[in-house]
């Protein structure tokens, strides 16, 4: 199981686009799953085990084996709780046993390379590959991980390259990450189809498994404006892994974004943050009191999401997010503008290009955000976010056009950008 866990690292696939205007979430279908007994429960379990080992690494302070099964068992409370000190000393301890090693034991250097992926850290991720490899690990394995981590740092060639070298390419592992390499592509039907594929080779085989997969391939409906499905297939996840608050999570979106039923929407994710710690749902809080025009209590909101994740545990984990927070709520563009250097040095991708280029817009740069846009962004993502922001800068520049067409094909993935953002779309829309 630990190395099924290793292969399907850095795999992320987000909620997007709506079509149907039927209310979809009903609350007699999973508020039996909002159950905090289930959480509680795995939460003592899992802090059993790391007692356990943990006197075992009193007793003998020298023991890799004793830190790394310590570290194991803090990652998994991190992945249940969100607590980012779990996911600090689980990472601090596979670095101390793998230092022990000299960093020759591949199976702890895909750790630290799964690790450096869910900090931000790619970097980083791509140096514990090549360590892997020069320790002699698994080629197989080690080509995976390329592929995910090269995809985050934006070297797309050297992924499918890594991605293509594999000679089983009706491997779960492999067609997981060619769904995720059409997805890049903007061939999401491609997507989709493959991820159903995937699903179907483990569905009856492995929980695990069968869980991540189908809540990836619900994920992926929602993106494609299959909104149904994607709901069923989270209650589906949730019957098997009743604790799964990734799930609630996106039925929560469900909720809000495509039934409009804000006060439901609430009620989930005010049950998950009484559960975990997730720190980007006080942003969906935020956007559902601007949604019930409730400036003050989406301002606090943002304060409270800015004053944890910029405490140090976090690192590089939600520049995204402060990017934004910093252009487009409290105009604090110098901040905004350095995180988004910073994340331009760490990776080069469309997407940290969009970044740069929206701070520009809102700093008035108009022309050097379109620069940006145009060489490294329109084309190169399928993102809505990207699109959109795209979309605002091509208007600032008078290619009307262009920004008519862009801002169109935002309105097809009204799900993911939120009722808000559709709003300001036709406004923009009915001003050019």
């Amino acid at each position: 199981m630990k190395k099924v866990m290793i292969l399907i690292a850095g795999f992320v696939i987000v909620l997007s686009s709506c079509s149907s205007k039927k209310n979809i979430a009903k609350a007699d279908d999973y508020s039996i799953f909002m159950n905090a007994a289930a959480i509680t429960e795995q939460v003592k379990k899992l802090n059993q085990e790391l007692e356990f080992w943990q006197l075992r690494l009193q007793a003998d302070t020298s023991s890799f084996v004793n830190m790394a099964e310590v570290a194991s068992y803090q990652l998994r409370l991190f992945k249940t709780t969100g607590n980012i000190s779990s996911l600090k000393a689980g990472d601090s301890l596979l670095k101390r046993s793998s230092a022990k090693l000299n960093n020759t034991n591949p199976e702890l250097l895909y750790s630290l390379s799964q690790n450096s992926v869910t900090q931000h850290q790619f970097v980083q991720s791509a140096a514990y590959i090549s360590a892997a490899e020069k320790a002699k690990g698994d080629l197989y394995t080690i080509r995976l991980l390329e592929f995910d981590t090269y995809m985050e740092l934006g070297k797309f060639g050297e992924a499918h390259k890594s991605l293509e070298s594999l000679q089983d390419k009706e491997s779960f592992d492999y067609i997981i990450r060619k769904a995720k390499w059409e997805d890049h592509k903007g061939n999401l039907d491609n997507a989709i189809v493959l991820m159903e594929k995937a699903f179907e080779k483990v569905k009856d085989k492995n929980k695990n498994l069968y869980t991540w997969t189908l809540s990836n391939l619900s994920d992926m409906y929602g993106h494609a404006g299959r909104v149904e499905e994607a709901y069923n297939g989270y209650i589906n996840v949730l019957k098997k892994e009743p604790s799964n608050l990734y799930c609630l999570k996106g039925i929560a979106w469900i909720a809000y974004a495509h039934d409009n039923n804000t006060k439901e929407a609430k009620r989930i994710l005010e049950y998950i943050l009484s559960q975990t710690d997730m720190p980007d749902l006080k942003l969906m809080l935020a956007e559902i009191a601007a949604m019930e025009d409730n400036p003050q209590e989406k301002k606090k909101l943002i304060a409270e999401f800015v004053s944890t994740v910029t405490k140090p545990g976090y690192g590089d984990m939600y520049n995204k997010y402060l990017i934004n927070i910093y252009t487009e709520e409290t105009n604090e563009y110098d901040k905004a503008l350095a995180i988004a250097e910073k994340e331009l040095t760490n990776r080069f991708t469309p997407e940290t290009c969009d970044w740069m280029a929206w701070v520009h817009y809102k700093m008035g740069q108009v022309k050097k955000a379109e620069e940006l846009a145009t060489g490294f962004v329109k084309g190169k993502t399928f993102e809505p976010d990207a699109v959109l922001h795209t979309a605002y800068i091509y208007a600032a520049n008078g290619q009307t056009k262009e920004a008519k067409q862009l801002l169109e094909e935002c309105l097809e993935s009204s799900f993911e950008l939120g009722p808000l953002a559709v709003k300001d779309i036709k406004e923009k829309l009915a001003t050019l």
